[in-house]
């Protein structure tokens, strides 16, 4: 699995840009706007600005971490445990103002880690990360993510 430079997540905002808020996934259920929310979610997590804790015991955590520092590419249509009830209803009033987060949210991250190069942040599923960590994280997640619209092939 290639971890991507800081610049892919920054060149990733406008491959967002692009897209039409009416667009269909290639597969899943989530709207445009459903999966940058859902992207927010993960980075405000990984600069610290959001807290969770795991949500997996020892050996489930120890088997997803085995699959994230791998170089298999998230499945399509992978069940995500955070969203056990469905996707979750909106929180920014459209798709523009979400990228808008984005951004800032992936911004955050890397000023944050090079001010705390020691940081470690709790992922739900992968136990904690540091930066290492989470730049392997967001590198195979935002890679599933676009290519599910379409903004980028995805590795199998």
């Amino acid at each position: 699995m290639k971890v991507e430079e800081p610049a892919f997540f920054l060149q990733a905002i406008e491959r967002l840009r692009e897209l039409d808020p009416s667009l269909k996934p290639l597969w899943g259920t989530m709207t445009p706007q459903h999966m940058v929310e859902h992207l927010v979610g993960s980075w405000r997590i990984s600069n610290g600005n959001a807290r969770v804790k795991a949500m997996l015991n020892d050996e489930e955590t120890a088997q997803r971490r085995s699959f994230l520092f791998s170089d298999k590419a998230y499945e399509r249509n992978i069940p995500n445990p955070v969203f056990q009830g469905g996707t979750p209803p909106l929180r920014k009033k459209d798709l523009s103002d979400a990228i808008d987060q984005l951004e800032r949210e992936m911004k955050d991250f890397f000023s944050y880690h090079q001010s705390n190069p020691e940081s470690v942040e709790m992922h739900p599923v992968f136990g904690p990360l540091d930066y290492s960590g989470w730049m392997t994280f967001q590198s195979k997640h935002m890679r599933h993510h676009l290519a599910q619209f379409n903004l980028l092939q995805q590795e199998d």
